[in-house]
């Protein structure tokens, strides 16, 4: 198969899983009856082990390959949530959100490393991937909505895992590099190194990757606030898993073509750094407007702006890196840009489940996202010049 149709076909199945798996955190902690501090900490538990591991991983990709380290761990997303229905206990529930936070994360990490690799700083190769990724996450959380209305956990988790099943069988696909001799896939390998870390922190020192790291960081924190209680509000407005699925679906389908825009966009806004910086404000701020909404066509909207920003921030992020970082760091890069994430993946679902029990959701919504807007306005203030 073309390197590149298989990548595509990995981005489809691998963001989209990630994304699913925040969506049922919440309505599977709210069937369990958590409350909404220790359901911020169940989404919270997803990004645990790929805060530690992602540099690792993705240094551990340029050693063995992309290829085998996919294959290990999305076998595990095709079989982990069956297991959610079987153990429908909070002690359970955060541990699988563990294994699975980890095994997803880290297929979606070895797709953009995969890209990083192929497409050769093209924003073409690197839109397209961008569009065939965001189009998965029209159509899984859609499914998976669907399903949880009309079966209930069983169905919304069987979703879950033949949408893993979908990752596996594409990792598969992605063709194995002849003229590079692998070392052999060991136990020890999987021990975090101190040296890979090392590296991946020098890389701040450059100001292109600093800025974009910040950049990465606060656009997952956007991406954080709505996953993890996007569905609790919308939930307790009276909205139904499917409706839930839907308006994810349609953030989703406003950020497939977006990314298509990448260049058009930073021809508008008069540089790659101002037009990340504006796209990722465009996703806070839609976010941030959620709590004063009650109808789906509002939500509808925000959604779509929501969208945009996001989907045509991710070509400029993959961009900006690739054409600085060598091809022989891409996996340091993508596991320094994924710990970027995972960080934000952490702390926002933590501090918002506290936020939300002592004042609600909507007041957690306005708190969080003043702040974001506040750090992405200095992270614009000092490298306006330097980038």
């Amino acid at each position: 198969m073309n390197p590149m149709v298989a990548t595509y076909v990995c981005g489809f199945f691998s963001l989209s899983l990630v994304q699913m798996v925040a969506i049922v955190t919440p309505l599977w902690g709210n069937q369990l009856g958590l409350s909404v501090m220790l359901i911020g900490w169940a989404a919270g538990a997803r990004s645990v082990a790929p805060l530690v591991y992602s540099i690792h991983f993705g240094s551990l990709m340029d050693i063995i390959g992309v290829r085998r380290l996919m294959v290990f761990f999305t076998a595990q997303c095709a079989l982990l949530p069956i297991l959610y229905p079987l153990l429908p206990y909070g002690w359970s529930f955060l541990l699988l959100q563990l294994f699975l936070g980890l095994a997803s994360v880290t297929a979606w990490l070895a797709a953009q490393v995969a890209i990083g690799r192929n497409a050769n700083g093209s924003t073409l190769h690197t839109g397209w991937f961008s569009f065939w990724t965001t189009a998965g996450t029209v159509i899984g959380p859609l499914s998976l909505g669907v399903a949880w209305d009309k079966l209930g956990p069983t169905g919304g988790f069987s979703v879950l895992a033949a949408w893993g099943a979908g990752l596996f069988i594409s990792s598969i696909l992605l063709p194995r590099r002849r003229d590079v001799v692998r070392q052999p896939l060991r136990a020890s390998m999987l021990v975090p190194r101190f040296a890979n870390y090392a590296i991946g922190l020098g890389m701040l020192r450059r100001p292109i990757a600093l800025f974009v790291i910040s950049a990465t960081f606060l656009r997952l924190g956007a991406v954080s606030m709505l996953e993890s209680f996007y569905p609790l509000l919308l939930h307790g407005l009276g909205f139904s898993a499917s409706t839930i699925g839907m308006l994810f679906a349609i953030g989703n389908v406003a950020s497939s073509p977006s990314a298509l825009m990448a260049g058009k966009w930073v021809q508008l806004c008069g540089s790659p750094r101002r037009a990340l910086t504006l796209s990722v404000a465009l996703s806070i701020l839609a976010t941030t407007a959620l709590p004063w909404f009650d109808s789906f066509w509002q939500f509808a909207v925000a959604s779509s702006v929501f969208g945009f920003g996001i989907g045509i921030s991710m070509p400029l992020i993959f961009t900006l890196l690739s054409e600085e970082i060598s091809p022989n760091q891409q996996g340091v890069a993508a596991g320094l840009r994924a710990t970027a994430n995972r960080l934000a993946a952490f702390l926002l679902p933590v501090l918002m489940g506290g936020l939300a029990e002592l004042a609600g959701v909507g007041a957690a919504f306005w708190v969080i996202g003043v702040v974001l807007l506040m750090v992405l306005a200095s992270v614009e203030l000092v490298f306006h010049k330097r980038v």
